[in-house]
């Protein structure tokens, strides 16, 4: 019965696609016959002999330098799917998806339907990019080529002379630098539940400059090929041949057939129609029917297999206990080769490592393949929370790096409450015993209050923070050390602590409304005698933007609640070690500062990666997903 149901559901659905492919097929074909017709009508009058006799005016250096600036033009339209590649970080290799994306606008050009036959062309020839995602890569390029265009015709009316529509063409550059600057400011922008993603500026540039390339390669093979008898500038063709290129696109017709051709003769009355028309039947020769010749060639072939890779090395066992925070949805695993691996997270334009780099590559060789990756990536790279150390290497390659916060270490086998510089704790913990707070490890049973302890501290604070802190999740909790304060039977508060064999990290810390004062500083110390009993080496109270240690630029993001929170990990007396950030310029380190800034205090919808074991939240099983890497 599901089957059957199942059955009549994908028939149907497959019905509803038929018949969109049919409709569009149909109004495509209207279209053209339109087209056709206006344009039979048009040349009524035309001197066929004359046009035959223009053409064989062509010369043979003619024929040779037109066939170099089509070269030209889909070099530049290579580069569209390159770029969308990088920035999306398909996986694909640069050369094949150059290929892929030649093949597909050469026969999406001339066949017609370009974002479906693109993106049917880019599945045959990338057999490890499915069919979604060969859809959603056709149309970004053509989004991104429509923007291109637009922007390029807009600028070559506002730079003639005497330009036609000069205010709208104004407002359309008015328009593309609007986009840019959110491209820039504001990529993703969030309405509802529902994301509006930009490329980033990096991205955006390169498509406006392959974009011009692209059309002004392909306008000179059209000039080129013009009979040597007409007399007609590169600068009066520019214009025209960019508004005939947009008809033909706006109408969809295989080619642009009739409307390419009804635009190029209304905007040069001047020129002689037989002479004209000549140069764009060479032109779609050599530009259309040779490329498109080519593409359904290269497109038959037998599919260019990616090259065969290795399966994702799980995390190394040199890890850091803060790898835990890969189990949430901002942070990949990232290989820096064989046996050297780094945490990090993609930003709109930057590539951020957090922390340190692990395994056996030296520092500077791991800062050379990072910085690789968020090239090839189209990312500036940036290191957050580094240590001194890798600070140093970073310097070394000319980078720039400004001190950003400081981690609080304890050493739990040497930990005393019995010196003067912890007067301050002592305090703490004795109000925190007045009020009768105990406090232990928790167990499965102590589970469900957990959620609402999560939700009121959330609620009262202004939203969980994200990026390289955690946020509250059944599942990702369950892979930490938990502790809990009680008053009277119930769970006041309670932290979490990434751990490993080497250290303890503390991740969450969360209350209740009235909780008593004095609680957090006593689950420390609860955490610090579990650390000693387990005999681990060192356990840090995480890192904090300590005013001494931040670059003055930096401070004035530093909000009141952290100064607070440096005090609570002061009265501890830790080891303060310095972290920093760095990145290759001060332009990159500024706009990745800026962005992890928004990474944390507003990051994307959480996605747990860790189910919790019944009945409720037990505790999950070992082997996560989010210990492969990313690809």
């Amino acid at each position: 019965m599901i089957r059957s149901i199942n059955g009549r559901l994908s028939r149907r659905v497959q019905g509803w696609s038929g018949a969109r492919l049919a409709l569009r097929l149909g109004l495509a074909a209207g279209v053209t016959a339109l087209f056709l017709g206006l344009l039979s009508r048009q040349l009524a009058t035309l001197d066929t002999a004359a046009v035959s006799t223009a053409i064989t005016t062509v010369t043979l250096p003619q024929w040779v330098l037109a066939l170099g600036a089509t070269a030209l033009s889909f070099w530049a339209v290579g580069q569209y799917d390159a770029t969308l590649h990088r920035h999306l970080s398909t996986g694909e290799s640069e050369k094949p998806a150059r290929r892929a994306g030649m093949a597909a606008i050469a026969l999406g050009q001339t066949l017609g339907l370009g974002v479906l036959t693109g993106a049917l062309v880019r599945w045959r020839m990338l057999p490890d990019l499915s069919l979604i995602a060969a859809s959603k890569l056709s149309a970004a390029v053509t989004l991104s080529f429509l923007f291109g265009w637009s922007m390029i015709t807009a600028l070559v009316f506002l730079l003639l002379p005497t330009g036609p529509a000069t205010p709208l063409a104004a407002a359309v550059v008015l328009a593309g630098v609007a986009v840019c600057l959110l491209c820039l400011i504001a990529p993703r922008l969030r309405n509802a539940g529902r994301v509006l993603a930009f490329p980033n500026i990096f991205t955006t540039c390169r498509i406006l400059l392959f974009s011009l390339v692209d059309t002004v390669a392909a306008c000179a093979a059209l000039w080129l090929l013009c009979p040597p008898d007409l007399a007609l500038p590169f600068a009066a063709l520019l214009p025209a041949y960019l508004l005939a290129l947009g008809a033909g696109l706006i109408s969809g017709t295989p080619g642009g057939v009739g409307a390419f051709e009804m635009t190029l003769l209304a905007a040069l009355p001047a020129v002689p129609q037989p002479d004209l028309i000549a140069a764009v039947l060479a032109f779609r020769m050599v530009y259309y029917a040779l490329p498109a010749t080519l593409a359904a060639a290269a497109a038959l072939a037998t599919p260019m297999r990616a090259a065969q890779t290795a399966p994702p090395a799980r995390l190394l066992p040199c890890a850091p206990a803060e790898a835990g925070l890969l189990a949430q949805n901002q942070l990949d695993l990232h290989s820096l080769g064989p046996a050297t691996q780094a945490i990090a997270a993609r930003t709109p334009h930057a590539l951020v490592m957090l922390l340190d780099p692990f395994g056996d590559a030296t520092r500077p060789s791991a800062l050379h393949a990072f910085h690789r990756k968020a090239r090839a990536a189209a990312r500036v790279p940036c290191l957050y929370k580094c240590s001194a150390r890798m600070a140093v290497a970073a310097r070394a390659a000319g980078w720039h790096v400004a001190p950003v916060a400081a981690e609080a270490w304890l050493f739990p086998q040497h930990f005393t409450l019995s010196t003067p510089a912890r007067a301050a704790l002592r305090r703490k913990l004795r109000k925190a015993a007045q009020a009768g707070v105990q406090t232990r490890a928790l167990g499965p049973a102590d589970w469900p209050a957990l959620p609402a302890i999560a939700a009121a501290w959330a609620a009262a604070n202004g939203g969980e923070r994200g990026f390289s802190m955690g946020r509250f999740d059944p599942g990702y909790a369950a892979q930490q050390r938990l502790f809990g304060a009680f008053a009277g039977g119930e769970l006041l508060a309670f932290v979490s602590f990434h751990h490993n064999a080497q250290e303890w990290v503390l991740d969450l810390m969360r209350h209740a409304p009235g909780t008593p004062d004095g609680t957090a500083y006593a689950l420390i110390v609860q955490a610090l005698e579990a650390a000693t009993d387990a005999a681990i080496p060192r356990l840090s109270l995480a890192a904090a933007p300590r005013l001494p240690e931040v670059a003055p630029p930096l401070r004035r993001l530093v909000p009141t609640t952290a100064r607070g929170l440096c005090q609570f990990k002061a009265s501890f007396a830790p080891f303060w070690q310095p972290l920093y950030i760095a990145a290759p310029n001060r332009a990159a380190l500024s706009l990745a500062g800026a962005e992890i800034y928004r990474a944390i205090h507003s990051p994307p919808p959480l996605q747990s990666h860790c189910p919790a074991s019944p009945p409720q939240f037990g505790f999950a099983s070992p082997g996560q997903p989010w210990q492969t890497e990313a690809k």
